[in-house]
């Protein structure tokens, strides 16, 4: 019984043991304690690099100067004091000539009338630039011969016909007694005509449609009827 309590301690511990080793307590302390070793080795680093730099004491007293001095606290500026403005204002005499002189609506005057002909000043002392001087030349566009009503252009002589075109361009050729649609007798009605049967569809489509009377005239109709 002794001996199979301890085994089951054992295991328990083991257990936990496991458990703790897992745990993600234990891998954050392993990242604190891999990061505090990393800032640990940076600092003997740097001052080692430090200590060579400031070899005699003299430099290391100015060094200790400025640490002192970044690290002293910062002093506030104190703000500047704002004059009160005073509350007594000098007299000043009204000019009411003037106040009168402000009050008259403003007059607007219509600008002189320009003369057409007369050239300014600035246009007779301009200078043209290349661009201008190229936009201002007209251009030559090819002459292009009136075309004369009936007559067929060139490029309609040289055409070729395809198969097609010349197929079109023949006459149907039709039966004998049936070179045309036209009948002799108009109002003679073919034998088929006479045995059709009309389809419902037909007969809803051959019924006009009969549209709602507005209000108006309902009332115009029922006035006239009493």
């Amino acid at each position: 019984m002794k001996l199979a309590a301890t085994k089951n301690v054992k295991a328990t511990v083991n257990d936990l043991l496991v458990k703790v080793r897992k745990s993600r307590y234990q891998r954050y302390r392993v990242f604190c304690k891999a990061r505090q070793e990393r800032e640990a080795r940076k600092k003997r680093k740097r001052m080692a690099k430090l200590r060579r730099a400031l070899t005699k004491p003299e430099d290391w007293q100015r060094h200790m100067r400025v640490l002192e001095r970044l690290a002293a606290p910062k002093v506030a500026a104190k703000p500047k004091k704002r004059r009160k403005p005073s509350k007594k204002r000098k007299w000043r005499p009204v000019n009411m000539e003037r106040v009168y002189f402000l009050a008259l609506p403003t007059i607007q005057r219509e600008p002189p009338l320009r003369d057409p002909f007369e050239v300014s000043e600035r246009a007779l002392t301009y200078r043209m630039t290349k661009r201008t001087e190229k936009l201002a030349i007209r251009k030559k566009r090819p002459e292009i011969p009136l075309r004369i009503p009936g007559a067929v252009s060139p490029a309609a002589t040289k055409a070729i016909a395809s198969e097609r075109v010349i197929v079109l361009a023949k006459p149907a050729q039709r039966p004998a007694g049936r070179e045309t649609d036209l009948r002799e007798d108009a109002f003679t009605v073919s034998p088929m005509a006479l045995k059709a049967r009309c389809s419902k569809r037909l007969k809803s489509l051959a019924k006009p449609k009969t549209y709602p009377k507005p209000v108006f005239k309902r009332l115009r109709t029922a006035l006239k009827r009493r």
